[in-house]
């Protein structure tokens, strides 16, 4: 039946198939940060952010058992990206069309795990004002937790998958078997 307007979902839906447009296409985004924001302070931006995502775990680790199960996903996914980064920063400089050729699914791959440092830090500060907290306040904080467990768990895991595709060069972009084309 698709989406009724009535409801009003139909608009929240258009509006949320806008959002990779609005700031130009996600590729431009993407070439945008291996080109122009990895480089800043060569590379030093990028690898700041890496090191405040990577002590996460510390405050992780100390808030309990709740908060155990997003620790290996999210030291995955930093790891990943500190991977791609460094992939980048080793090929790009030589071979630019190598790090185009991986700036989308580095830009997947960052944003994914980005969304699950934020969501464990959003996690921790709700352990945090949970026990001064009752009714629906409560409620909220014990949810932002269960929504940061989740995305550990079925999410983030996801975002070590991309990194192959960052890493993969641009080789396989440029190679065609013109003997398995079709002829018409």
């Amino acid at each position: 039946m698709g989406y009724v307007e009535e409801t009003g979902v139909a608009q929240y839906w258009r509006d949320s198939r806008i959002a990779p447009i609005y700031e130009g296409t996600n590729g431009i985004q993407a070439i945008d940060l291996v080109t122009r924001k990895m480089p800043m302070r060569d590379g030093g931006v990028v690898t700041d952010l890496l090191a405040q995502m990577e002590a996460l775990d510390r405050e992780l680790a100390a808030a309990g058992p709740e908060f155990a199960g997003m620790r290996p996903a999210l030291a995955s996914g930093v790891s990943a990206v500190r991977e791609a980064t460094d992939w980048i920063k080793a090929h790009g400089r030589a071979e630019p069309n190598d790090a185009l050729a991986g700036a989308t699914p580095y830009l997947r791959l960052f944003g994914q795990v980005i969304g699950g440092w934020l969501l464990a830090r959003s996690a921790l500060a709700a352990s945090r004002l949970l026990p001064g907290a009752g009714g629906s306040d409560a409620a909220f904080l014990r949810d932002k937790i269960g929504t940061a467990r989740f995305y550990a768990g079925q999410l983030l895991p996801e975002a070590v998958g991309l990194l192959p595709a960052v890493t993969a060069g641009a080789g396989p972009l440029f190679r065609v078997d013109l003997s398995r084309a079709a002829v018409g």
